[in-house]
């Protein structure tokens, strides 16, 4: 009897030791993770009620435009940054308006590839190209000015350039042209625009996005795989005093708020996994509506003269960024960001090569290159879910670029010593 009694104090014993080990445990575990939380938010030394809420606005003349001087933080599955714009209105460190003689100033039109979207300002292609066209040093500094504005195409960058040239006075434009989207993107914007029947000049009335009408589609796919039926709920007091009472006092642990945030992001990324295929399979099933498939001509789909028609705006409105740059005596290039995933379809290429050709103006096409990569090596240049260059492809695209420009005779001599 008396050995009975002796092992049930020495479990009640072990019991209280392994719940004093587990509440020390996690007492230090919340040392530790609010001392992280405090720490993180002296090293980012700006207030979050500092951010705004969005980086861009409405433009009448363009469609929408960055704001200048306006910090955002960027924080989605795969990336958390803050996305600075400056005075001008760029995704840039802070530039003069006005070009000094000393300086040869490139400035690089684009989409959110070109912009770096996903990537901190240091890490974008044309932060690279800057510092890497400059080893080594030449008789004039180069600097490349950031242009890209997420969701452009040639007609918004046209329009861009129509306000900004006279401006910042470039000494070479290099237009970055993604095979995804732009040719979609610009049939969208022409349908958006309003023409002044005097002077020719575009503008816009509301914000809407040319991804717009997927996700409206997408949305109206899930809606209807997602009905389910209510069932009555039933309220019980011991689980509503539990919410009142004690679950804002868990909620104030970082370790339960740190395990909610774990499972929302598990919750936000499956969904972001989820809706990335249901827009797979609508573009699959609907491949010949520009409207869902913004990248229509880079696939053999309807006849060759309906994609000629699609690949006209955007032949036109780079054509009259040549112009510009013409009118100005100012050196233009032209990138092109290929597709890089499925079935290798040549005519969009062999389309700008001609319009490079037509123009003569150079034509820097990333796609032997890119090619040249297994597929594992190839994934790994982009965001598995956002589908963006990631800071390796970012250097990447940069170091190609970088090499196909030298080549081209078009930049200051390297300083003679």
């Amino acid at each position: 009897m008396q050995k009975e009694s002796t092992q049930k104090r020495l479990r009640l014993f072990s019991l209280i030791a392994l719940l004093l080990s587990i509440s020390f445990s996690l007492i230090i575990a919340e040392l530790i993770l609010r001392a992280r939380d405090w720490y993180c938010a002296t090293q980012k030394g700006t207030a979050p009620q500092e951010y705004r809420n969005n980086p861009y606005e409405f433009s009448a003349t363009r469609h929408h435009r960055l704001i200048p001087n306006v910090r955002y933080r960027h924080k989605e599955l795969e990336f958390d940054y803050v996305w600075a714009n400056n005075s001008l209105g760029m995704r840039d460190r802070e530039r003069s308006p006005r070009s000094d003689p000393q300086n040869f100033r490139i400035l690089f039109l684009g989409d959110s590839m070109v912009q770096g979207y996903g990537v901190p300002l240091a890490q974008t292609m044309v932060s690279y190209l800057e510092e890497i066209l400059n080893q080594p040093r030449r008789e004039k500094t180069i600097e490349v000015l950031n242009g890209g504005i997420f969701g452009y195409s040639p007609l918004l960058e046209y329009l861009y350039l129509l306000e900004l040239m006279p401006l910042v006075s470039p000494n070479m434009v290099i237009v970055g042209f993604t095979l995804g989207n732009d040719v979609g993107d610009d049939y969208f914007y022409a349908q958006q625009a309003r023409t002044n029947i005097i002077d020719g000049s575009l503008s816009f009335e509301q914000l809407k996005w040319p991804w717009d009408y997927c996700n409206e589609v997408v949305d109206g796919l899930k809606s209807k795989s997602s009905s389910v039926v209510k069932e009555e709920s039933r309220t019980y007091s011991h689980l509503a005093l539990f919410k009142k009472y004690i679950m804002p006092l868990l909620l104030k642990s970082r370790i339960i708020s740190t395990i909610r945030e774990l499972r929302d992001r598990w919750q936000k990324e499956r969904d972001y996994r989820e809706r990335n295929k249901l827009i797979e399979q609508l573009k699959e099933d609907r491949k010949y509506d520009i409207r869902i498939n913004l990248g229509l001509v880079k696939y053999p789909v309807t006849d060759w003269k309906k994609r000629l028609e699609y690949w006209q705006l955007s032949q036109t409105y780079i054509s009259k960024i040549h112009g510009l740059c013409q009118t100005r005596g100012v050196p233009m290039v032209l990138v092109v960001f290929p597709e890089t995933e499925g079935n290798l379809f040549m005519e969009p290429y062999e389309i700008l090569d001609k319009l490079g050709t037509e123009l003569s103006i150079p034509v820097i096409q990333l796609l032997l290159e890119l090619r040249a990569l297994s597929p594992e090596k190839q994934k790994k240049l982009f965001y598995e879910l956002d589908g963006h260059w990631n800071v390796k492809g970012n250097r990447l695209v940069a170091t190609i670029i970088n090499r196909k420009l030298r080549s081209l005779n078009l930049l200051p001599p390297e300083q003679k010593y």
